[in-house]
């Protein structure tokens, strides 16, 4: 069941990255944002631990959570794991190309496979920030 705020998270996280030009930049604040969604389930959940946990732990305990639609938690986790690698190879990666395919597959596996609003005209930019807007949505719908 969808809270109230969702879509409004949704907008949020769209806005907030919307302006943003550089990839990379896109990535890594996009990653940010996911980790205060995370947060925000955990909340939701009940896990009062959550606010000292890595992005990994956190992915990890949002595995344990039970939700609504299982099929759309397995995916979103896999699209949360598929995230932290890209942000981990932007970090230690000194030779990582941002435009090697990677960030566009993940991004059009999201669009594909998840619901959410589109904001603006599609561009290989903007479908990557709508891409964390829209999951950002659909990992807050799945528990109440």
């Amino acid at each position: 069941m969808e809270n109230k705020i969702d879509p409004l998270v949704e907008w949020a996280v769209w806005g907030h990255l919307s302006s943003k030009n550089d990839l990379e930049l896109i990535l890594l604040k996009g990653h940010l944002l996911l980790e205060i969604i995370l947060g925000t389930i955990l909340k939701r959940s009940n896990n009062i631990e959550y606010e000292s946990y890595s992005f990994h732990r956190k992915i990890i305990a949002f595995e344990q959570i039970v939700t609504n639609d299982e099929s759309k938690k397995n995916f979103t986790i896999v699209s949360l794991q598929d995230i932290n690698r890209l942000r981990n190879k932007i970090a230690h990666e000194f030779h990582f190309d941002i435009k090697n395919g990677e960030f566009e597959s993940w991004s059009s596996n999201i669009l594909n496979n998840l619901t959410g609003t589109k904001y603006t005209k599609f561009t290989y930019r903007t479908k990557l920030v709508h891409s964390f807007s829209i999951l950002s949505k659909n990992i807050l719908e799945l528990v109440d």
